[in-house]
């Protein structure tokens, strides 16, 4: 008797396509891309790494975090004085960030999870306050610098002078294996027993899920992935700091991941290129005025909190991704989908 087909699994084709795309974009940056743009493109890779664990908890949990940051900024400190003062393997960083987020993610989410819900964010808040101050105390008011190169072995034929090119292979080699693994556990019987635990916690536990537990893990591993990628943005910078780590990455990543998040694996490669090259696109068009109302309309701040409200009201917070495909279900039915914008009988999308 044949299987039964699941639907939330990906088609062959998909897989195949996006496994050649992925090899076309690290050939192009590898190839054509400068000091710059390869830099970027490697933190982009580090935060997807981030955001897949921030997804994890948002839209498979229904938890809202907003301490990412700080779990990425203890991710950094811990591996950096992992092979400062114990001699870790330079290249070994982000297993040590993912220990360090993985302890302080279960030890959140112990206290938080036996009240409701909204207490986990108020608690991720205080700590992503709280971890830029413990940072400066621990390491003082100077970056500390690593004490290690990520010298390309000969075998690569990258040049010394290329160092960012090795930096961006490292952390790729970390972040595709992460991603693929994940997307396999939120598209398994994990990932279901997430979203039974999200959508109906006393239905789930009487069909035996443990949701306490698996909420208690979800939370862990999201830490854990954020410490994660805190070890892997050490790599191309070399250096942590308290400032690198503001509460305000933490509300940029929470918003972000709302409004971009989703089920599929592409969702946090989107979220961590918003969250990177916003910035960057801000500077080239000289948008960054220091004051006045021009200043404030072409901030950053000005453009998340923007998403946060359009997010909030055309998705009801459940994101565009989830908008979309909710639409695109409703065509393949043969219904109308609702519009998302309408002014009186005047349909806009």
């Amino acid at each position: 008797m044949p299987e039964p087909i699941d639907p939330n699994r990906t088609p062959i084709w998909r897989q195949v396509a996006l496994a050649v795309a992925t090899v076309l974009v690290v050939a192009g940056v590898l190839t054509q891309a400068g000091l710059i743009f390869t830099t970027n493109a490697t933190k982009v890779a580090a935060f997807a790494v981030a955001f897949i664990g921030l997804n994890l908890l948002t839209h498979h949990l229904g938890l809202l975090s907003l301490g990412q940051g700080a779990m990425l900024g203890i991710g950094a400190v811990a591996g950096l004085h992992a092979v400062r003062d114990f001699g870790l393997p330079p290249t070994l960083i982000p297993f040590a960030g993912l220990l360090a987020g993985f302890v302080l993610g279960a030890i959140i989410a112990v206290p938080s999870l036996r009240l409701p819900k909204p207490y986990l964010a108020l608690l991720t808040l205080s700590v992503a306050v709280a971890v830029p101050i413990v940072i400066r105390q621990l390491d003082g008011p100077l970056p500390v610098t690593l004490d290690a190169e990520y010298l390309p072995p000969s075998w690569t034929g990258i040049a010394e002078r290329d160092e960012h090119k090795w930096e961006f292979i490292l952390v790729v080699a970390y972040a595709i294996p992460i991603l693929w693994i994940l997307h396999r556990l939120l598209n398994g019987p994990v990932g279901r027993a997430f979203i039974a635990s999200r959508d109906d916690p006393t239905a789930a536990a009487a069909f035996g899920i443990p949701v306490r537990r698996l909420r208690l893990f979800g939370v862990a591993l999201s830490g854990g992935l954020a410490g994660m990628a805190g070890g892997l943005t050490v790599i191309p910078v070399n250096i942590t700091d308290s400032p690198l780590y503001p509460e305000s990455l933490s509300i940029k990543m929470f918003a972000v991941t709302v409004a971009f998040g989703g089920r599929r694996v592409l969702s946090t490669v989107t979220s961590a290129i918003f969250l990177i090259m916003l910035p960057v696109w801000l500077n080239d068009r000289n948008w960054v005025v220091p004051s006045g109302w021009d200043g404030l309309f072409k901030s950053e701040g000005f453009i998340y909190a923007v998403l946060l409200l359009a997010t909030a009201h055309l998705t009801k917070g459940k994101g565009f991704p989830h908008l979309l495909a909710e639409r695109r279900r409703a065509r393949q039915l043969g219904m109308t989908p609702d519009p998302i914008i309408s002014i009186g009988r005047y349909r806009i999308l």
